[in-house]
């Protein structure tokens, strides 16, 4: 990950104060990843990640497990999906504007 950021800033080594490197162990231990796992088994071209609404009733699911998948965009993306799910999208823009004026 270093050489592909360093393409882009050169002195990014430098220029950190705190690296934290995340291991198979690191995600068994915080976020309860059987052996570490990074993300669900779904080989690509076979399956689908699941949607934000499982089969059982008033529960809804979001993170690296359901669509879009495994990465911190794909994961918030999946937290706004599930959140669009439960009020429209113009709920959402209506609520930050009162936020914000």
């Amino acid at each position: 990950m270093w050489q592909a950021l360093e393409r882009v800033i050169p002195d990014i080594r430098q220029r950190t104060t705190l690296a934290l490197t995340g291991t198979p162990l690191t995600h068994q231990r915080f976020l309860r990843r059987y052996r570490g796992s990074y993300g669900p088994a779904i080989k690509a071209g076979q399956a689908l990640f699941p949607g934000p609404k499982p089969p059982i009733q008033n529960l809804l699911c979001c993170g690296d497990s359901t669509f879009p998948g495994i990465g911190l965009p794909a994961v918030a993306a999946s937290g706004m999906m599930t959140a669009h799910t439960l009020i429209p999208v113009k709920q959402h823009q209506a609520a930050i504007q009162q936020v914000l004026h």
